[in-house]
């Protein structure tokens, strides 16, 4: 940067020699899991982390012409999704994700910023981006974007009122906290897509000076809501704005939902039929489903399964054609495991096992492989230490089936391990569905297996009941 020029700095922002931390690429690749729809080319469902997303799109010579996220707000919460059980008003409410960074706000940064210089890299030369913040964030990120995108880039910054002040927002001693920041940059300011709407001047409407009007209409950026007089007077079809009404058609239960209406103003502004529309941070699917309601092509990303299954489900039901795909592990995962060794620098940051007893417990990172040489490691080092079994978490491993026969003398339970190659994430049950009848079905659960028998005991032995094993279900 210039000497000049404002710069938001955070821990990890400049490497050692002082240069700017270059962007991981996890060289995953896209492997499509199903087909969904007459034209599944139309969409791409992604799940995995984004980062390793845009760094596989970019790879594949893929670009898009409008972005849309809707990223964490750094609040500090954990969220939830509530599930309907039944048809009454109970629900049951299931972790979604964290909004909890390390270092706050510089955390959060952390994590931003190179997802942000991909998706800069990620948009076409007249793409545009669109990025939905809260008023705790808003500032620094714009910054950022600033940064990343140039300021001249930055074209304008959208208020969006959430919803009506009532309740808790009503009696708080202070000003009313009712809205939403949306930045609007493009890669060009020179060249980039925007179709201006406008309402219809009512019949009879005429200038302050007595002459007819010259224009289209009145913009629509410049008419909001009304009162039940203002529509009586002028009439529904004159006033216009992002609606700010009760989406419950819509509603999935995911906690930080956005309504369509919102999304298809931005994706018609911004986009012609048959553009790309990329939304990294999905969650249920909301400006997926306006995309492809509005003729236009779509990529949606989330690490969460849940946000994966509800937008899944919610795109089918809207007859979207899309295919589901997964991340497989990338080009150094792969050399790994053909060599059966661990990344280079894994010897000096392998994890240890926790020690408990005459247990160990390893609980490997989730966004990577466990190798063979660090389950090796694990062993000796439960063993040294006088544990009689060892017990291993971990989400992805990186060995076949027989790599365990005979490597150590310590028994060991690999935890979600088959005994069979991993390479993808796989269903933990084969649901098969039958119907016996008017209003009965009859579910059975094959394969279905504790996930590690016999422990912990004191656990096992008051699971009595099939229904017990079972965290959520709905019809």
């Amino acid at each position: 940067m210039r000497r000049d020029d404002v710069e938001l700095l955070w821990p990890g922002k400049y490497d050692a020699d002082g240069q700017r931390a270059a962007i991981p690429s996890p060289g995953q690749g896209i492997t499509p899991l199903a087909e969904y729809g007459d034209d599944p080319g139309a969409g791409l469902l992604l799940h995995g982390d984004n980062l390793a997303a845009m760094d596989a799109l970019l790879a594949a010579g893929e670009r898009v012409d409008l972005g849309i996220i809707d990223p964490p707000f750094a609040t500090g919460d954990n969220f939830s999704i509530s599930l309907p059980i039944g048809e009454g008003d109970e629900v049951h409410r299931a972790p979604a994700y964290s909004d909890r960074w390390e270092g706050g706000v510089a955390g959060f940064l952390a994590m931003l910023d190179p997802r942000l210089r991909l998706l800069h890299q990620l948009l076409a030369d007249d793409g545009s981006l669109y990025v939905h913040l809260d008023p705790t964030v808003a500032h620094p990120v714009k910054v950022l974007l600033d940064e990343i995108f140039g300021p001249e880039c930055f074209q304008r910054e959208i208020i969006w009122r959430i919803g009506w002040v009532s309740g808790f927002k009503s009696r708080a001693r202070n000003w009313i906290r009712n809205h939403d920041t949306i930045l609007f940059y493009v890669k060009d300011p020179g060249r980039f897509t925007f179709n201006k709407r406008y309402v219809p001047y009512p019949p009879g409407y005429v200038r302050r000076d007595g002459k007819p009007p010259k224009g289209k209409g009145i913009p629509i950026d410049d008419v909001w809501n009304a009162g039940p007089g203002d529509l009586e007077l002028r009439g529904a079809d004159s006033l216009d704005s992002i609606q700010i009404k009760s989406f419950s058609r819509e509603k999935t239960g995911w906690a930080t939902q956005k309504n369509e209406s919102l999304l298809r103003r931005i994706i018609d502004a911004s986009s012609r039929p048959g553009d790309r529309v990329a939304d990294l941070f999905c969650g249920s699917g909301s400006t997926l489903a306006a995309a492809a309601s509005l003729g236009r092509r779509w990529v949606g990303c989330d690490q969460a399964s849940m946000a994966i299954h509800l937008a899944r489900k919610r795109l089918r039901e809207a007859g979207a054609g899309f295919v589901l795909a997964t991340l497989t592990p990338g080009r150094g995962q792969r050399a790994n495991e053909a060599t059966d060794q661990g990344p280079p620098s894994a010897a000096a940051r392998q994890p240890e096992p926790e020690i408990r007893g005459e247990d160990a417990l390893l609980i490997a990172a989730p966004e990577r492989e466990l190798s063979l040489a660090e389950l090796r490691a694990a062993q000796e080092h439960a063993a040294a230490r006088g544990c009689a079994r060892l017990e291993i978490i971990a989400r992805r491993w990186g060995f076949a089936g027989d790599a365990l026969a005979g490597t150590s003398a310590i028994e060991t339970a690999c935890l979600h391990w088959r005994g069979d190659e991993p390479a993808l994430p796989r269903p933990a049950v084969d649901v098969r569905v039958r119907g016996l009848g008017p209003w009965t079905i009859a579910v059975e659960l094959a394969g279905y297996g504790h996930r590690a028998p016999g422990s912990p005991p004191d656990v096992a032995a008051r699971l009595t009941r099939w229904d017990e094993w079972i965290d959520a279900w709905a019809l």
